[in-house]
């Protein structure tokens, strides 16, 4: 349960030192005295200095606490909910951190869905969203319900948190927002967007996928649990 309690402790100041960062009052005063680019470097290394304590602390905590399941039955469906959210949680990832949408800090520009955010306004947070949810179909204890269930609470705040920021700062963000989702196909699904099939980068889709891959090999030897074929 201690060990529950810290890894909960980890995220509680990993997120709330992320958001208070962004905020609409500690942002600003502290991008006037710093600048725009020292101001990022001190919000990564503040996250960096939070969020890998956290996952080398989860490493060495990992399956304790009571089991409040094993593996979502049926297994095999379990198994390929996890590939599937895993596989896109890559492609979002590497599409989000090479492609900038408006929802990213470093964006500038006319907010517009365009290619990867007509799937989803946040690529990166929703990447985190799916890689918690993956993880929490195949192992239940409570301090892995606490680290893996952290990335799907952090996601859904902090992107709620930038969609309320950059509504209030940037000029057509509102709109970009209403036209799109966090969920992933979710504006498409409700036909507020169309598939973006022509706009997507498939290069880019090509190594989030050989990306997967390669963890997913290497996964037992770096992380633990066991290779899942596919």
């Amino acid at each position: 349960m201690n060990a529950t309690l810290i890894i909960a402790g980890w995220w509680l100041l990993f997120g709330g030192t992320h958001m208070l960062l962004s905020s609409a009052w500690v942002r600003p005063r502290l991008v006037d005295r710093l600048g725009e680019r020292s101001f990022q470097a001190v919000y990564s290394l503040v996250a960096l200095a939070s969020f890998v304590p956290l996952c080398v602390y989860y490493g060495r905590h990992k399956h304790l606490g009571p089991q409040l399941w094993v593996t979502l039955e049926p297994y095999l469906l379990a198994r390929d909910f996890n590939i599937g959210c895993m596989l896109l949680a890559f492609v979002l990832l590497v599409g989000g951190i090479l492609q900038r949408p408006p929802s990213s800090l470093l964006a500038q520009g006319t907010p517009q869905a365009y290619g990867m955010t007509r799937i989803t306004r946040h690529p990166v947070f929703a990447a985190a969203f799916l890689f918690g949810l993956a993880h929490l179909a195949l192992v239940g204890a409570l301090s892995d319900v606490v680290f893996f269930g952290g990335f799907v609470v952090f996601a859904w705040l902090g992107a709620r948190h930038q969609d309320q920021r950059k509504s209030r700062d940037l000029p057509g963000y509102a709109e970009f927002q209403a036209a799109t989702s966090f969920v992933p196909f979710a504006a498409i699904v409700g036909k507020k967007q169309p598939f973006p099939g022509r706009e997507l980068r498939w290069g880019m889709i090509l190594l989030a996928v050989i990306l997967f891959y390669v963890v997913r090999f290497y996964h037992p030897a770096l992380f633990g649990g066991v290779l899942m074929t596919l």
